[in-house]
């Protein structure tokens, strides 16, 4: 070898150190020097920890990922139910959720409705303010929806595909919307039961893999406020 290129390798030893094609360039070459009939059990302990770090480096990445669209996504809840407490009356918060809480939560479609019930029937105070404002649905409709007709569902929230049937929440828009997220709405002291449905056309916006706890608090709050009205 030529003294001046060993000169350079042992000044920056600790550079090659950290160089991995370097690295395994010299693992090569011992394994040539070895011949075909010896293993180099250094080398392949080397091969099987580079594998698994790089498994490590996948799933940290993800975990930083993950960690970065929960605090995103509870960042977006905590403004829409800042901006529901702003308004002044029912009519500004159902356009509110219209306009402003499908661009903050960068959803395509936000819909509130609420079952028939005995205290909303034949009442000309709800009649005028409400019918105008929101959809209006059967007894049992809620849960109904959001089992899909399975009877041992007990869910309050679900977070899916947007299933059949789903022009009955949305209309015409269901035939663009892929996934939603839907909760349940207990209001007032009467137990009037509602339903809060998030409709995207982004199949992965809305996934059983998800967690539920944000939406769950912003349909608390929401059953609060639209409680006052109705009071």
């Amino acid at each position: 070898m030529d003294d001046h290129l060993r000169e350079e390798i042992l000044a920056k030893a600790h550079e090659i150190l950290n160089d991995e094609i370097l690295l395994r360039a010299l693992i090569k070459a011992s394994d040539k020097n070895l011949g075909s009939k010896i293993v180099d059990l250094r080398s392949v302990a080397m091969q099987k920890m580079d594998g698994e770090l790089k498994k490590l480096k996948r799933s940290n990445q993800q975990v930083i990922a993950t960690a970065y669209e929960n605090l995103v996504g509870m960042k977006q809840v905590h403004q829409v139910v800042l901006k529901s407490l702003e308004q002044n009356n029912f009519d500004e918060f159902i356009t509110n959720l219209d306009t402003e809480a499908c661009n903050i939560l960068r959803v395509d479609c936000i819909k509130i409705g609420l079952e028939t019930h005995s205290s909303l029937e034949n009442t000309e105070k709800y009649d005028s303010k409400l019918s105008k404002l929101l959809d209006f649905y059967p007894v049992n409709f809620v849960d109904t929806y959001i089992s899909q007709g399975e009877n041992n569902s007990s869910d309050d929230v679900v977070l899916r595909p947007t299933p059949k049937g789903s022009e009955q929440l949305y209309g015409k828009l269901s035939k663009n919307l892929k996934s939603e997220g839907c909760i349940k709405l207990k209001i007032g002291n009467k137990k009037i039961i509602g339903i809060l449905a998030l409709a995207s056309k982004k199949r992965e916006k809305f996934t059983a893999r998800q967690g539920v706890e944000l939406l769950k608090f912003m349909g608390s709050v929401f059953e609060r406020r639209i409680s006052h009205w109705l009071n």
